[in-house]
């Protein structure tokens, strides 16, 4: 009983890390925009899947992406990719560009100032009492 349940926590486990990679994946989706950009891939499959009932495959593919007929979700992911204000974009871009080209500072370490009397030979760098030795014997 006792190995099921270490099973049962690895999997629950497993599970917990899973959910945690697909939530971080779509906020990321969410966040650069690229949501709608799935949405359209997801459109297009549509539009093919259901020009491909009634024609040829062929024909199928090039009526989805010549543009001439789009669907509904085609025509909102088109207003809202206008809707988007150009600056932004720009914005966006550049502080990508300046996160990739950025330097970080240097790291300098220095020996610390030793401003107290005998202050290096409390920290054992050096020794100032003679060193102890037995008296030579006769």
């Amino acid at each position: 009983m006792h190995l099921a349940r270490e099973g049962h926590f690895d999997s629950v486990r497993a599970l917990r890390r899973t959910l945690a990679i697909i939530a971080l994946f779509s906020a990321w989706l969410c966040a650069n925009g690229a949501l709608w950009n799935c949405v359209q891939v997801v459109a297009w499959g549509k539009m093919v899947h259901d020009y491909s009932r009634i024609m040829p495959l062929t024909q199928a593919v090039e009526k989805t992406f010549d543009g001439s007929a789009p669907c509904e979700i085609c025509a909102i992911v088109d207003d809202v990719q206008q809707q988007k204000p150009a600056q932004q974009v720009a914005e966006r871009s550049n502080e990508r560009v300046l996160l990739a080209c950025e330097v970080p500072e240097k790291f300098l370490v220095s020996v610390p100032d030793y401003s107290w009397p005998d202050a290096v030979n409390c920290t054992g760098l050096e020794r100032t009492d003679p060193v102890p030795v037995r008296p030579p014997r006769v």
